[in-house]
């Protein structure tokens, strides 16, 4: 009987653990949960600091690991900003890089903040006032993997792929369309984001299928399209769902029957 209450008890041991582990996978923060929450953080930012937010938002996912390391969690640090001497606000201690004179591995001291927000804006302060960064403010505002670049040759992070990183996961996401967010749709750039991720990803499915200019075309895009945002954008053509430069009139702009789409008819203006 001792033997049979022993392994029930193990059993059932096993299966709480189990079930709290699988609630944790479950509560874990994705890559897309990051970009949701945190994007219009990082194109308030770029506005404030030239930073381009997609590089703002990779170097977010990849430091907090989108947002579940114990720095981002117990610190609000997302960008793996260490202590230095003049930091005199709160601080954790994570284990990292550094080692003592036995070459034993150490705690590192990092910056805490008070929220996310606060890491965000520090981060854009890091990079602007730093000299060793001085280089990246000539880049322009869309060279996303300029930027990259710039920030492992300045020693941002030891990483020799870390370039390589950001870039792949600014490419994945699509990030790159939040570096041409106009000023004024800062609070709706989330839309903007899913707008223009669905126009780029139909122009890279359909490329090279133009059709001639003047010609009357209807245009799918999605519902929560505004006018004016691919003005804004330099790209002002619509042509069978691509972009073209130039400029494009709408006719007519009505809603199909399932009410996720627009159906546009334009005509595109000769160049």
């Amino acid at each position: 009987m001792e033997q049979l209450i022993s392994t029930f008890l193990l059993v059932f041991s096993l299966s709480t653990a189990m079930a709290q582990e699988a609630e944790l996978v479950r509560t874990r923060t994705s890559a897309d949960d990051y970009i949701q929450t945190y994007a219009t953080l990082a194109v308030q930012e770029m506005y404030y600091s030239g930073i381009p937010a997609s590089i703002t938002l990779a170097q977010g996912l990849l430091e907090s690991g989108c947002g579940n390391s114990r720095l981002s969690t117990e610190g609000n640090n997302h960008f793996g900003i260490k202590c230095k001497d003049y930091w005199t606000s709160d601080t954790l201690m994570v284990l990292d890089d550094d080692y003592n004179a036995d070459k034993e591995l150490i705690a590192s001291c990092f910056r805490a903040y008070a929220s996310p927000s606060l890491s965000y804006r520090d981060h854009s302060d890091f990079l602007r006032s730093n000299v060793r960064y001085a280089n990246l403010f000539t880049l322009d505002q869309e060279d996303y993997s300029g930027w990259a670049l710039g920030l492992q040759q300045c020693g941002y992070a030891t990483n020799p792929q870390y370039a390589n990183l950001l870039s792949a996961l600014i490419e994945r996401y699509a990030l790159d369309v939040f570096d041409r967010v106009p000023e004024q749709e800062i609070a709706s750039c989330l839309d903007y984001y899913e707008t223009h991720k669905y126009i780029d990803s139909h122009k890279r499915a359909t490329a090279g299928e133009l059709v001639s200019n003047n010609q009357p075309k209807a245009v799918r895009l999605p519902g929560f399209y505004k006018a004016g945002w691919l003005k804004a954008n330099r790209r002002q053509a619509l042509i069978t769902g691509l972009i073209d430069q130039g400029s494009a009139d709408v006719v007519t702009a009505s809603t199909n029957k399932d009410d996720s789409f627009l159906e546009f008819e334009v005509t595109t203006a000769p160049k």
